[in-house]
């Protein structure tokens, strides 16, 4: 393959370093530069000699690339046996003798001779496995040059090496020359003693999860990776072990406990891994503080969760026992061992999950490739919160299933995932096997509150659970509950929030637990609605963000509390400003009709007559004035009905733009100038703002723009008043349209400017759609029709986001506007114009 100056070939590649460099610099730095320069004249010499290229001499190191496999491994041969003829003569501390890996691989050569890719990185990490004076070879140069080889070459198992995502079997050769070497066992070919199991599948991802643990590996003697069931700790804590063997070169030993019941056990269990013997009569620990004293040794405890004393006993012993031991654990809490380092092991993200979906699901259908079900199986990574084991176990279904068809019913999530690797632990075959063995680990005060915890969708702070703040606590402890990286917010992983669903359900708390979250919830929803009017705004939208599901979650529940058809309505009563303010009418919409037709509902009273206003309010946001005027004419008569002037006053105020928008302005004129009358006779500064506005709106629709702006200036300064950034903000894009009616440019502009800055403050979809709407009318008064074009898309494609229309007066002042842009661009024109702005993020636009 070729490409832009770049080659990619099969090659055999040769790379090489000096053993104990640094020592022989540190004793005789001149006579080990001289032994260097020779070294290097008999590599190149030795290279070129066998048809190879030198790529590279940097330092202590060579990389050479060779035509044949056979010339890069008569080259090796030679070196070695000129180098160990050379220095014979010298003592044997101060003898140079390099390390040699042969590998036969693709790489990438770019014109300037640079080579790059995976087959460098394999002949490179084989040299570091190279006894010092001797060849490494991977099996893929072996089986090319096996005829040729020398006697003596010995195979060296399959070999993990660092950064390479498959073990590697390897090949080692003891050059004719070497005799002065140290015996050549196989011991002594292992980089360190270890038990590490090779692993049967590759390892997806996680590149920088594994940085970060070998680096705290280098600063802590004990770290402890933390993690629910099935996030991948005993996965990482294996490949980081692999990843610093040479650091430890008395072994690294890694000992699996889950099958293990009494914590006293533990050390028998890492005795019989490491290979110790106890002195009769006394206690086996005692023989491993000994053994470890001296040693540099790693440690690998998989499993502590149930066997935490004894794990950490034995941890505390060992690493007081000698300075250079040091112990990687994986738990789903930590040890509490002095000086001990937490990595907490997050879930994969979405592109790594998709990854070791595919590649799992590959090995269990040969042939499988994702094609046209990508976002089902990103859909099935996300829904199973990036779990590698709940992915693995979901992409063997595919022997079965298809990828839409696993998606749809992982619903049902613990019935679909129950055929795991039949070789593994047995809580490792099954979803809910694996949530059932830390389920089974908690008291019952902590199963309880676990259970509990289900009621909460999307998370939860510790004001929603204060009243048992210390078990949720204990919970985190146990990677059952999650705390964000702000420590203001817990959740739990939607698989686990599911099973703890199932179990709470089955338990005789259910309803009083759903009763507590929705009065909560209710109860957060009062505090925050006269907060959504006022100059903590923006900060209390951020809250009602983060709480939507719970809010939603709190509705669905009224259909089955006992004063839920009350509790509904006040619902839908209170998050009106919010659906509004986040441009989310559609979902506003239905919340208060369900809270309507709910059970219960129907009684002609206050809730009723507000969840009417609601409703026919959102219906008029919408463009629907006909539904809006049915549901306001019915709020108004309840009002009446009750004698409540406040409540009537309120639902005169949409009643009147419902029939502005339907075109009977007297009807209109009549409602909102009743709404007026009762505003000021309640004499609520709010009240007589809004019903000021919609007054004034009628005034522009009726072409009275002097009239319509005393008026909204009036409102204005008594929403400066009330502080209340959202209603300025609209009250400003009102005038901003007289003023552009009045070609007062320059006015209109610094009103937009300030709009802009409040709608940046509080995040506001309906404001940020009439800014948009309203600097279209700006830039036609400069006749800037390719902006008027880009500004209405973008309000358009907005518009269509969150579901609100035009009111009468906004269409009014636009529409007339549009059509000259047209006029003056040209159809065609102004559409591509238009397109462009609907295409921009709303940020951006």
């Amino acid at each position: 393959m070729s490409n832009a100056g770049l080659r990619q070939r099969l090659t055999a590649i040769l790379a090489a370093d000096v053993a104990g460099y640094t020592r022989l610099m540190a004793a005789d730095a001149g006579a080990t530069v001289a032994a260097l320069d020779e070294a290097r004249a008999v590599f190149r010499s030795q290279i070129e000699a066998h048809r190879g290229r030198v790529v590279d001499m940097v330092g202590d190191s060579v990389l050479a690339l060779f035509e044949s496999a056979g010339g890069a491994l008569n080259a090796a041969l030679a070196v070695q046996k000129a180098l160990e003829a050379a220095s014979a003569a010298m003592p044997e501390g101060r003898r140079m003798r390099v390390r040699i890996g042969v590998h036969l691989g693709d790489v990438i050569e770019k014109a300037d001779g640079t080579v790059y890719g995976h087959g460098v990185n394999v002949a490179a990490r084989l040299q570091a496995k190279a006894w010092p004076g001797g060849l490494c070879l991977s099996q893929t140069l072996y089986d090319s040059v096996k005829d040729e080889l020398p006697a003596g070459a010995r195979f060296g198992g399959r070999q993990r090496l660092k950064n390479i995502e498959e073990a590697v079997p390897v090949w080692h050769i003891v050059p004719e020359g070497a005799a002065g070497l140290p015996h050549y066992g196989a011991d002594a070919l292992d980089a360190a003693p270890n038990n590490l199991p090779l692993q049967l599948t590759s390892f997806i991802g996680r590149e920088g999860e594994l940085a970060d643990v070998t680096r705290l590996l280098t600063e802590s003697r004990l770290l402890t990776l933390l993690g629910a069931g099935g996030i991948g700790k005993s996965r990482l804590s294996l490949e980081a072990a692999t990843q610093v063997m040479d650091d430890f070169e008395d072994g690294v030993w890694f000992v699996e406990l889950a099958a293990l019941r009494d914590a006293r056990l533990v050390p028998q269990a890492v005795a019989s891994v490491m290979g110790v013997k106890e002195a009769a009569g006394r206690p086996v620990s005692e023989a491993l503080v000994r053994h470890v004293k001296d040693r540099r040794t790693l440690l690998v405890l998989d499993n502590c969760e149930h066997l935490l004393a004894g794990c950490a006993e034995l941890a505390r012993s060992l690493l007081q026992a000698g300075p250079h031991a040091k112990v990687l654990a994986s738990s789903r809490e930590p040890l509490r061992v002095a000086g001990e380092t937490t990595y907490a092991v997050p879930t994969l993200p979405e592109n790594e999950a998709l990854r070791l979906f595919v590649d799992r699901a590959a090995k269990a259908r040969p042939g499988f490739r994702v094609n046209g079900e990508a976002s089902a199986a990103a859909s099935i990574c996300r829904r199973l919160d990036g779990i590698p084991l709940a992915i693995e176990l979901a992409a063997a279904r595919v022997r079965a299933l298809s990828v839409k068809a696993i998606d749809a019913r992982l619903d049902d999530r613990f019935r679909l995932l129950i055929h795991g690797d039949q070789s593994a632990l047995p809580r490792q075959q099954t979803l809910r096997a694996l949530i059932d063995w830390s389920y089974e680990l908690l008291t019952e005060e902590e199963r309880s509150v676990f259970r509990r915890l289900a009621v909460f969708a999307g998370g939860f702070t510790a004001e929603a659970a204060e009243d048992v703040l210390e078990q949720v606590t204990q919970l985190v402890e146990k990677s059952l509950v999650v705390l964000d990286a702000s420590g203001e917010r817990y959740r739990l992983l939607d698989t686990v929030r599911q099973y703890a669903q199932e179990r709470l359900e089955e338990s005789p708390d259910s309803d009083a637990a759903h009763e507590h979250h929705l009065q909560f919830y209710l109860g957060l929803a009062e505090k925050a609605r006269p907060e959504l009017a006022g100059p903590k705004q923006g900060e209390w939208l951020s809250r009602l963000d983060l709480e939507r599901e719970n809010l939603l979650a709190a509705h669905a529940w009224c259909d089955r509390a006992p004063r839920g058809a009350e509790h509904g309505l006040t619902l839908a009563y209170l998050l009106r400003p919010y659906w509004l303010n986040r441009g989310l009418l559609g979902l506003g919409y239905r919340f208060t009709e369900e809270a309507l037709n709910r059970s219960g509902a129907a009684t002609r009273n206050f809730a009723r007559s507000r969840g009417l206003f609601v409703a026919g309010q959102f219906a008029c946001f919408m463009g629907r004035y006909a539904q809006a005027q049915r549901l306001l004419e019915e709020s108004l008569l309840i009002a009446r009905e009750i004698d409540d002037r406040r409540r009537v006053a309120a639902a005169l105020q949409p009643l009147g733009v419902a029939h502005v928008g339907q075109g009977d302005l007297p009807m209109a004129r009549r409602y909102l100038d009743e709404a007026v009358s009762l505003a000021k006779e309640g004499g609520e500064q709010r009240e007589i703002a809004a019903a000021g506005n919609a007054r004034a709106q009628l005034y522009r629709v009726e072409g009275d723009l002097e009239q319509a702006e005393e008026l909204y200036t009036r409102v204005l300064a008594l929403m400066r008043e009330l502080q209340d950034r959202e209603s300025i903000a609209i009250v400003l894009l009102n005038l901003a349209m007289v003023a552009i009616g009045r070609r007062a440019g320059e006015r209109a502009r610094a009103m937009l400017l300030e709009v802009l800055a409040i709608a940046g403050e509080i995040g506001s979809r309906y404001v940020g759609q009439s800014l948009f709407e309203v600097s279209a009318g700006l830039a036609a008064l400069g006749a800037d029709w390719p902006r008027v074009a880009r500004f209405y898309g973008a309000a358009e494609a907005l518009a269509a986001q969150t579901g609100i229309r035009r009111d009468p007066g906004d269409e009014v002042f636009l529409a007339p506007l549009i059509a000259a842009g047209q006029g003056a661009l040209g159809t065609a024109a102004f559409i591509a114009a238009e397109h462009g702005g609907r295409a921009l993020p709303f940020e951006q636009a």
